[in-house]
């Protein structure tokens, strides 16, 4: 299954474990993990490449996971994406995304990797609806999720207990179905000016498929896209 794609500045591909240094160092930063995945286990980096070997083993949708690195043309390694708990049944997943460091956060770098996910979240995996779950402490990742379209469906009051603070936060639940994604002028517009396509209508020489099944893995949906302008 294509595992990568590529923007004007940015690129997001699966992560390997090349990465552990790279993974390591961003679990590190207590200021990135608190906005990410708050409570996360700090590995060693020895101990993290061998978990990156092991899910290497297993393709994405084996694990109902798929994490990709943020690599900036210029800057190299920003951030990490993902799609998690992964249900074929429902078709739906869980997007997260965290870039590292507080300057790279500032522009469109977080625009263009989302824009990049939904991309194939939305027209390879054949995903039928993503959802966040955003602390209640972090605005201004709540604030961009609902301006890329995500519907806010509530809040789970004191859902989160935080380990370091020692204390429980509620969590804002938002989502975006495939069906929103499709009529949404404002991402058309906004892919049409970040990444020069619109992501929101499906490309005709790529079926969207099941997450499960297999879509010839050494192209990537730039390269699909490239093709389809040439003809």
């Amino acid at each position: 299954m294509i595992t990568s794609n590529h923007g004007r500045t940015i690129s997001i591909r699966e992560t390997t474990p090349d990465d552990a240094s790279v993974l390591q160092q961003a679990y590190s930063n207590q200021t990135f993990i608190r906005l990410y995945r708050s409570n996360h286990i700090l590995q060693s980096e020895e101990k993290l490449h061998k978990i990156l070997v092991e899910r290497a083993k297993y393709s994405p949708e084996e694990q109902s996971y798929i994490e990709f690195l943020i690599v900036h043309y210029q800057h190299g390694p920003i951030g990490i994406a993902a799609l998690a708990d992964y249900s074929e049944l429902h078709h739906r997943a869980e997007y997260l995304i965290g870039i590292f460091d507080e300057k790279h956060r500032c522009g469109q770098n977080a625009l263009e990797a989302s824009l990049l996910t939904f991309d194939l979240a939305f027209n390879v995996y054949n995903i039928n609806k993503l959802y966040t779950y955003v602390y209640e402490y972090n605005d201004f990742a709540e604030k961009n999720t609902v301006n890329l379209g995500f519907t806010k469906e509530g809040m789970l009051k004191n859902h989160h207990y935080l380990i370091h603070d020692k204390r429980f936060v509620s969590l804002n639940m938002n989502g975006l179905v495939v069906d929103d994604f499709r009529k949404s002028k404002r991402l058309c517009r906004l892919s049409l000016k970040v990444l020069g396509r619109n992501i929101t209508h499906p490309y005709k020489e790529v079926k969207a498929i099941p997450m499960k099944n297999e879509l010839m893995t050494k192209q990537t949906v730039a390269e699909l896209t490239k093709k389809m302008r040439t003809m």
